[in-house]
């Protein structure tokens, strides 16, 4: 023989070996016990995009970013919602900052602001204008990067 190997030596057992068909009457029973559970979780979602924009931010949104920021540090964070507008302060009120919600929601446009020492801000800029899911963790997480980044705390 040459060394080559021959169909016989070539091939494992185990791939010759036949396997057992899949039972074709499990999967729609995990099919269907699984479509109530994404159903649930549709609906779990659906009935949290429902709250009202001024119930959500004061009930999810300020004590999710007042938390968060203790965390870093900042004991005296302030938190009001007036109208479509967060507004925040700490440092015993010497850094404000806003966050305006132009279509009173957390998925539409959002601008930005921040002053110091109570003098009038002098840049109003876009925020978060590339997500577009926005949720109350992603909203706190773009805040804490946002001030972090004015390295205020």
């Amino acid at each position: 023989m040459s060394g080559e190997p021959t169909p016989e030596t070539s091939v494992p057992e185990e791939a010759t070996a036949k396997k057992p068909p899949r039972s074709k009457a499990a999967a729609p029973e995990s099919d269907a016990a699984e479509a109530p559970a994404k159903a649930a979780g549709k609906k779990a979602a659906k009935a949290k995009e429902e709250k009202p924009f001024e119930q959500e931010i004061t009930e999810d949104v300020i004590p999710a970013a007042i938390a968060a920021f203790q965390k870093r540090g900042v004991t005296d964070l302030q938190l009001r919602l007036e109208g479509k507008t967060l507004l925040g302060s700490f440092a015993g009120g010497k850094k404000q900052f806003s966050v305006l919600f132009a279509e009173g929601s957390l998925n539409g446009r959002k601008f930005f602001r921040c002053t110091t020492e109570g003098s009038p801000a002098s840049t109003i800029e876009s925020f978060m204008i590339d997500e577009r899911r926005v949720d109350v963790n992603l909203l706190v997480f773009y805040l804490v990067q946002r001030l972090y980044a004015q390295q205020w705390y």
